[in-house]
């Protein structure tokens, strides 16, 4: 993880390393610190993970919208939700094409209690850094992925048994695709200046618009339509960012006249 094989630097020759709950700036004092932590397991047994290997990975089509400072700032966010008391060490790499975090984490946290994550609490990990992601970078669309989906051994989806069944997954699919979509639209709607803007952020996000009686009503995810109004968006609120914008253009206008009279006065 710490070599300089496949580690991730910028242009300058930066690189981060994430030593959560750790002194020092080595490996051997980092390794006599997960010894000791070790000690305080509470409940010990032959087969005790001392430590797990973990990685946060970015799909290679975000290349283009990655950078040191999200994948860091997605590496303290992941730490924080796992488990705050735990030790970790999170380093950048990027080889095969794809950016990624390799995380070495403690099998016991500060108290001496397992790390271990049930699957149902792993999920819901899944889900919440995606959610942060979604937030806070929407442009990394390319990485969201249907956490959940369940597979058989031959990784095929599992054969729909009934009409009910199907009507289940495709309705579940839509609400989950449904909440990726609101987050998106958001953070789009909170950094736009303007209407026109608000749609050009949701096209750099990759998300396609669609038009009706030619107007732009909403937005397109593979085959699926979702109206605006369904994502919780109404034509009004839509239209109220031009009437934002013009009250900043206002507001800075008159500012500078202000500014002017000032001036002149002096």
């Amino acid at each position: 993880m710490i070599n300089d094989k496949d580690r991730l630097y910028d242009k300058e020759g930066r690189s981060f390393a994430i030593t959560h709950n750790l002194k020092g700036d080595s490996i051997s004092t980092w390794v006599k610190q997960f010894q000791a932590n070790e000690q305080k397991r509470q409940r010990k047994r032959s087969d005790s993970v001392y430590i797990t290997h973990e990685i946060l990975s970015w799909h290679r089509d975000d290349a283009k919208n990655i950078t040191l400072a999200k994948m860091e700032a997605m590496a303290r966010e992941y730490i924080r939700k796992r488990n705050n008391k735990g030790l970790f060490v999170a380093v950048p790499h990027f080889d095969k094409e794809h950016y990624h975090i390799h995380i070495c984490a403690s099998g016991v946290d500060k108290t001496g209690m397992s790390l271990r994550l049930p699957k149902s609490d792993l999920l819901k990990l899944k889900k919440e850094i995606q959610q942060y992601q979604i937030e806070k970078y929407p442009e990394l669309i390319k990485s969201i992925v249907n956490h959940g989906k369940v597979r058989d051994k031959s990784k095929e989806t599992i054969e729909i048994k009934s009409e009910k069944e199907y009507q289940f997954k495709i309705r579940t699919g839509r609400e989950s695709e449904k909440e990726l979509l609101i987050g998106m639209l958001t953070t789009c709607y909170k950094i736009a200046i303007s209407k026109d803007d608000f749609f050009l952020k949701l096209k750099e996000c990759g998300l396609e618009t669609y038009e009706r009686s030619e107007k732009i009503t909403g937005v397109k995810k593979g085959n699926i339509k979702f109206r605006f109004n369904r994502l919780g968006f109404t034509e009004e609120s839509i239209e109220d960012l031009n009437k934002f914008a013009e009250r900043g253009r206002e507001l800075i206008e008159s500012r500078t006249s202000q500014q002017k009279t000032i001036n002149r006065n002096r």
